[in-house]
């Protein structure tokens, strides 16, 4: 009895200390992965800006030019995007280099920062096909 007793002492904080690992690992695993869809998410949705805005520049060619005024405000974001475009990059580079190494808390500010730059970025998203829609209807199509 009393070696049953000490297994149990020995086996049950191991045990507890293989789970505690085990749920750390697949937390951090977990925030890895969000990094990696994300980035790959926030490129796909700064290339469908890009090519909205390039889709609104020719719409604008048919217009008068006093409703071509918050179309052309819209698509001053070119520079903005590209800019997006870099800063992805700098976000992935950071990811290859640091995730490995990084704490817990530095890859849930990096998964919150790049969900906020997606939120932000689908707001862009919405604002230029608002104004495509308005640029459509005024042209008739």
């Amino acid at each position: 009895m009393t070696y049953l007793f000490a297994i149990a002492i020995f086996v049950v904080p191991l045990v507890v200390f293989v789970v505690l690992r085990e749920r750390r690992w697949r937390r951090r695993e977990a925030a890895i992965r969000a990094l990696l869809d994300g980035a790959d998410a926030l490129e796909e949705q700064l290339l469908t800006c890009r090519e909205r805005m390039q889709t609104l520049r020719g719409m604008l060619v048919d217009l008068p030019e006093e409703m071509i005024t918050d179309a052309d405000e819209a698509l001053t974001a070119d520079d903005k995007v590209q800019a997006a475009l870099r800063d992805l990059l700098q976000h992935r580079l950071w990811i290859k280099q640091h995730a490995v190494d990084a704490s817990q808390p530095e890859l849930d500010i990096a998964v919150a920062a790049l969900e906020q730059s997606r939120a932000s970025m689908g707001q862009q998203l919405d604002r230029l096909a608002e104004i495509t829609h308005a640029l459509r209807e005024a042209q008739g199509r």
